[in-house]
């Protein structure tokens, strides 16, 4: 039975002005009026460790390495692996293809839980998902702070977070806050 995440996510995520209103474009082109910037709160030590055992808590089982599809979510990735007495392991970008970073591996037969900060889109989920299962391990799950998709779901494999707070979402000709006339801003990297 999964425990339930001792932290309440939405105060610390508000205390912590992570949530910023505006107009934004995502890189796929999508206009939204709200973002959630969990760097406001993973800056403190105390709040990562929180947010890392509550993600931990999030699923049950053995788990050998806990894998962050960006350098960005290491501190994220150590945090849950500190809890799962685990190792901590990141990808980076090399011309557009997710791979391990530097020395850091994951082995065949092992048990990988992905940690990521949002997921908006869950391409990186997906693509973390397949780099895993070519290397023959097993993709327990993944864990985000917060779940901005609007499916919750990513093919068969469990996707659980310690927020669900779904995108809305607009082409830039259907986009209300152009047609207002608000200032757009570019912000975050492909989700």
């Amino acid at each position: 039975m999964l425990r339930k995440p001792k932290i309440d996510i939405i105060s610390v995520l508000e205390e912590n002005e992570a949530f910023i209103d505006g107009h934004f474009e995502l890189p796929g082109g999508l206009h939204i009026q709200n973002y959630v910037d969990t760097a406001a709160v993973m800056q403190y030590p105390n709040l990562a460790a929180k947010i890392g055992a509550a993600l931990a808590d999030l699923f049950e089982g053995p788990v050998d390495a806990v894998f962050s599809p960006t350098p960005e979510n290491s501190i994220l990735a150590q945090e849950v692996a500190r809890v799962k007495n685990a190792r901590a392991v990141f990808a980076t970008d090399a011309d557009g293809t997710m791979q391990l970073k530097g020395v850091m591996k994951i082995n065949p037969g092992e048990n990988v839980l992905i940690v990521d900060n949002v997921t908006m889109t869950c391409r990186k989920v997906r693509e973390a998902a397949s780099l895993i299962k070519m290397l023959k391990a097993n993709v327990v799950g993944a864990a985000v702070i917060v779940d901005r998709s609007t499916t919750g779901a990513v093919g068969n494999m469990a996707l659980r977070s310690l927020l669900s707070y779904p995108l809305d979402s607009y082409k830039p000709e259907d986009c209300p806050m152009c047609k207002a006339g608000v200032n757009l801003t570019k912000k975050g990297t492909k989700k």
